[in-house]
């Protein structure tokens, strides 16, 4: 693909002096399978022979080209039990979906495929709202040992939380609130809502 070669040969020498840039390409598109996914740098890392060190390292140089940022995750005493790794999200939902090769017709056959596209597009546009609003807001993610998860948490500077939970499907039930209500009564403070997509 030359966009991305064109991101290696030019922008990433631009910000970094890096030694294995000739896989910066097989990383990006690695790194484009986990999307909206939990990160693990040294699962990421071996397929290319890369250690969970310097993976991070490259990782950190995407985020500082704005081609994917590492969602933190959030944190409260009144919930023990949390993950407490990052989730990983391409900023550009179109980049995202020609590194994993999603074309309509196969978004149509393999739904599943469009589950991470979707949230990646949200979180994005979550983004590029947030940046032209005087306050400023901290964003993170929620899952507990038991897996019930908030895709996205956003914090403001009084502490007030909206949890935002992504689904590419026609319905909801009970069960696809759960991580939020679950974060909701934990905490006692919350503000939650849900993005449903078809």
């Amino acid at each position: 693909m030359h966009y991305i070669q064109a991101i290696v040969q030019r922008d990433v020498r631009d910000v970094a002096q890096i030694e294995q840039i000739a896989q910066m390409p097989r990383l990006l598109r690695i790194l484009a399978e986990h999307s909206g996914q939990l990160v693990n740098y040294s699962g990421i890392g071996a397929a290319i022979g890369m250690d969970h060190i310097t993976t991070q390292k490259y990782v950190g140089i995407f985020e500082n080209l704005f081609l994917a940022r590492t969602l933190q995750p959030w944190f409260s005493n009144k919930l023990k039990r949390l993950a407490k790794t990052p989730k990983v999200h391409f900023l550009d939902s179109g980049l995202l979906a020609s590194l994993r090769d999603l074309s309509l017709d196969r978004m149509r056959a393999e739904r599943g495929q469009f589950g991470p596209l979707l949230e990646t597009f949200v979180f994005a546009e979550i983004l590029k709202l947030a940046s032209g609003m005087e306050e400023r807001f901290e964003f993170s993610h929620v899952r507990d040992k038991q897996q019930n998860e908030v895709d996205i948490v956003i914090e403001d500077g009084r502490g007030r939380i909206v949890g935002i939970e992504v689904k590419a499907a026609a319905s909801v039930s009970y069960s696809d609130f759960f991580g939020i209500a679950n974060v909701g009564r934990s905490i006692r403070r919350s503000v939650c809502f849900r993005v449903c997509l078809v």
